[in-house]
């Protein structure tokens, strides 16, 4: 069996084995596949990747020291669902389109369930957040999906589907398909997402029980004016710490039911959490290591021991699992199994992020250790060299900036053209590593570029055209797109948005 983790019960007391679980039926002839999603998990958080202020992963450490280790794993984008698009398709945010809440995927772009099921595997899923549900077309490829009816924006950040429920709701599905035939489970965890509230007397493992009384997320701007004071700020970290212990707990169950079954186990996360490093907390609005830094672990048959410190991405996990089933998917990403299996070293690449929730837009390039940070809405640059990018490079090394501008641009292609005259779009247009300043004054030989967000509107004299959803340009209209398309709408109803205004989700 293959188990992937991607990060979001026994005893709280660490010295205390939790019993036993029952064991699951002998599997199938080839490995079982097992995804694993914890929503919000920051990589710096587990004691393998050298956290020692508590020790929330015994579990996951255990995995790490007789499995493969990714040092360097990164995420395309700080937040939910465009990095759970990305996990199943092996696209970047800025390929599949998928950047904010009104688009999902189309039916004719690959999906990883729909591909193992196509290599002869039973698939479960069950989920507990909305963004990776049935309202974003998750369940497709599934032969049973529970999403624990979580299908509005209220529901979801009450956070009420713990990893027990989660885990119980994968362990039965697979039990009830018995014997003879691989498994893929797939289970996304929400508990390290805010509200960080463990259940029982996990609440209390590294801290006091939270209280109603504690400080109540509002949203990412207002901390910049009212930051939680110290000994509160230290608390919610303790309380996520411990939301970690819990799952990880819960992830051992997991494990340990499919002692008798080949199980290929791989955990990582979609994003983390700031905690005041760039001076606010939550997560959706930066691309800096706190959110964008995952954790991603891999063990089982023929997995060697080693920590691999080559960077890589979750948008190598869905070419990684469908290479293993035999039907490679085509993507932005890259299979991993010879790396895990072998002795091949991967390739120095690019990694390109950015996000565009909540109003911001930003865009992000790593590329031979170093990291270019481009907010568009703010017209800022900056540049790292080191791990916690504390420290901007930009004014020392504008030749750096300039050149990952440049490369940045590349990565992400020009698939606009426009022919000549007034250019208008909602995004930001760049060009040869550069904003083009608005009004977009197109001259004769018209102009090859991209516009960020990858869904955002562009309007020439003759129309208005979106690369995610539609309407597309035609044959004569003075703009073309040459990328792709896609996208599927998604409505959000009114209740829905005043829901996220209430919970502090969207800016007032």
């Amino acid at each position: 069996m293959v188990l992937i983790l991607l990060a979001c019960t026994g005893a709280p007391d660490p010295a205390v084995a939790p019993p036993q679980p029952e064991a699951l039926p002998a599997g199938g002839d080839r490995p079982d596949i097992v995804l694993v999603s914890v929503d919000t998990l920051r990589a710096d958080h587990l004691g393998s990747y050298g956290y020692t202020e508590r020790p929330t992963s015994p579990f996951l450490d255990e995995l790490a020291a007789r499995g493969t280790r990714f040092e360097h794993a990164r995420s395309p984008s700080p937040w939910t669902l465009p990095t759970h698009t990305t996990l199943f398709t092996g696209l970047l945010p800025t390929t599949h389109l998928v950047v904010d809440d009104d688009q999902k995927v189309d039916l004719d772009t690959a999906w990883l369930p729909q591909q193992l099921r196509s290599q002869g595997y039973v698939t479960c899923g069950a989920v507990a957040t909305m963004y990776v549900s049935r309202k974003f077309g998750f369940e497709r490829g599934f032969d049973v999906f529970d999403d624990f009816g979580i299908d509005n924006e209220r529901k979801n950040l009450r956070g009420e589907v713990d990893a027990q429920e989660v885990v119980d709701a994968g362990l039965d599905c697979v039990e009830e398909q018995g014997a003879g035939r691989p498994t893929f489970l797939f289970l996304h965890l929400y508990d390290v997402h805010y509200p960080y509230a463990a259940p029982g007397d996990w609440d209390e493992l590294f801290d006091r029980a939270g209280t109603d009384d504690d400080a109540r997320y509002r949203n990412y701007f207002k901390y910049f004016k009212e930051p939680l004071e110290a000994a509160q700020l230290a608390h919610q970290v303790a309380q996520y710490d411990e939301e970690i212990a819990y799952v990880d707990a819960q992830l051992r169950r997991l494990h340990d039911s499919f002692r008798d079954r080949d199980v290929l186990f791989l955990v990582t996360a979609d994003h983390g959490e700031e905690f005041f490093e760039r001076g606010s907390w939550g997560h959706a609005h930066t691309l800096y290591p706190e959110q964008l830094r995952v954790p991603l672990l891999v063990t089982g048959p023929g997995v060697k021991t080693q920590v691999i410190s080559e960077t890589v991405g979750t948008h190598d996990i869905a070419p990684t699992l469908s290479a293993l089933a035999g039907k490679p998917m085509a993507g932005d990403g890259i299979s991993l199994l010879a790396s895990l299996v072998g002795d091949e070293v991967l390739p120095g690449r690019a990694f390109v992020s950015d996000t565009s929730r909540f109003k911001t837009n930003r865009v992000g390039l790593w590329e031979d250790g170093l990291r270019l940070d481009w907010d568009l809405k703010a017209r800022k640059v900056e540049l790292f060299a080191d791990e916690a990018e504390a420290i901007d490079l930009s004014e020392d090394r504008p030749e750096d900036v300039a050149r990952l501008q440049k490369r940045l641009t590349e990565e992400l292609g020009t698939p606009w053209h426009a022919d000549e005259g007034v250019l208008k779009s909602e995004g930001v247009v760049l060009a040869d590593g550069a904003i083009v300043k608005r009004p977009v004054r197109v001259e004769e030989a018209g102009l090859d570029f991209v516009v960020v967000p990858a869904d955002a509107m562009v309007e020439h004299s003759q129309g208005r055209w979106r690369a995610a959803g539609g309407p597309h340009p035609t044959e004569g209209d003075p703009v073309r797109y040459e990328g792709r398309t896609g996208g599927v709408a998604v409505e959000m109803s009114d209740d829905e948005r005043a829901a996220l205004e209430a919970l502090g989700y969207v800016q007032e």
